[in-house]
């Protein structure tokens, strides 16, 4: 996956949720720019998973861009300025 593409997508205004797939089968849900960093130099994305964490942990989730297969949308997040549009 380019990962000039991806980053543009996170940084996205208004911010649209999406998911990304993995050639693996696993399958993250980007809802949150604030909780997705994009490394373009070393193709490396980083997912901030607190639904896993417990305390004041908070697992991430570190992905090779390489792996990336596909993007698709999500709807917007109900309350969200682009759901009441």
């Amino acid at each position: 996956m380019d990962v000039e593409k991806l980053k543009l997508r996170v940084d996205r205004q208004p911010f649209l949720p999406f998911r990304i797939h993995l050639v693996d089968g696993r399958s993250f849900e980007i809802l949150r720019p604030d909780w997705t960093w994009v490394i373009p130099p070393f193709r490396r994305v980083f997912i901030a998973r607190p639904e896993l964490g417990r305390g004041r942990s908070l697992p991430i989730e570190e992905i090779d861009a390489m792996f990336i297969v596909s993007l698709e949308d999500l709807p917007p997040a109900e309350g969200s300025e682009t759901a009441a549009a």
